[in-house]
């Protein structure tokens, strides 16, 4: 890694100029919605350059809401530089914005929340940490491990570049031996499918029905024997109980209807009628 200069006292704006200086991207994750939004308008604010492309894609956050927010307008305002934020409060609109523009190279900088760790592959040379202990009910703790290498592993992906950056940004020397321990040398934490949850799994099925990707409580069964649940805890019997609980509770709260038959030519047959959605169940 290069010798960054400290053109301002902030060490992330500092990191995100020499970002684009040296024509590369760059994710910033923090710890809440308010610093996504405030550490993009603090960049957006030490950058002149504009261009046509960001005009118009400005114009377009701006116009996801037939009544744009504040919120909506600190946005638009922040993409005319090419930064971004990136947070659950966002429209999907908003969000498919941002992510597009991104890989294709437009928007160089995104401050977002660790949600943007997870599933999506973007064109980061450097994920920047802003925050690595936000508060809980015990107070100011430490991140887990695991998140911290999702947020990591953004950096550099294959397709994109030969190699990234993944930059923590730290005060004292104490937090600099803490990151080493806990996230250089540690290891991440054991982690435990939580499908079986029913109100998870209720949404799960009324999802699949919804779609139409699953119809019968066999196919139903199938598709989810192949789940991490499944995988992590080898019981399927179990998972199936529960499966058809779920299903029984959806028809009687009328998000699903089965087809009816008056008779089953065989006792596997009880188990392969088809389930659709009704309208409420489709919203």
């Amino acid at each position: 890694m290069s010798k960054i200069r400290s053109i301002t006292s902030d060490p992330t704006i500092n990191l995100v100029l020499d970002t684009i200086k040296i024509k590369k991207q760059a994710l910033i994750f923090t710890n809440t919605k308010r610093s996504a939004e405030k550490t993009a308008e603090e960049i957006s604010s030490k950058i002149k350059e504009s261009s046509k492309e960001l005009e118009e894609l400005s114009e377009q956050i701006l116009k996801a809401l037939s009544r744009p927010t504040k919120q909506c307008e600190r946005l638009s305002n922040c993409i005319k530089k090419g930064i971004a934020f990136h947070h659950a409060g966002l429209t999907h609109k908003q969000k498919e914005l941002i992510e597009d523009n991104f890989r294709k190279g437009i928007i160089k900088i995104i401050a977002c929340t660790p949600t943007l760790a997870f599933g999506l592959d973007l064109p980061a040379f450097r994920a920047i940490m802003k925050d690595l202990r936000r508060y809980s009910h015990h107070g100011l703790t430490w991140i887990p491990t695991l998140e911290y290498l999702q947020m990591a592993g953004r950096a550099g992906r294959p397709k994109f570049d030969k190699y990234g950056e993944a930059i923590a940004i730290i005060s004292t020397k104490e937090a600099k031996k803490e990151i080493i321990e806990r996230y250089i040398k540690g290891f991440p934490e054991e982690i435990f499918s939580k499908l079986a949850v029913e109100p998870v799994l209720r949404t799960y099925i009324l999802s699949l029905i919804a779609t139409g990707f699953v119809k019968t409580e066999r196919d139903m069964i199938k598709f989810f024997s192949k789940t991490f649940w499944a995988f992590q805890y080898q019981d399927m019997s179990k998972l199936s109980s529960i499966i058809r609980r779920m299903l029984g509770l959806l028809e009687e709260y009328e998000l699903i209807k089965s087809e009816e038959k008056e008779e089953f030519e065989s006792a596997a047959d009880m188990y392969n009628y088809s389930y659709e959605a009704t309208l409420i169940g489709k919203r």
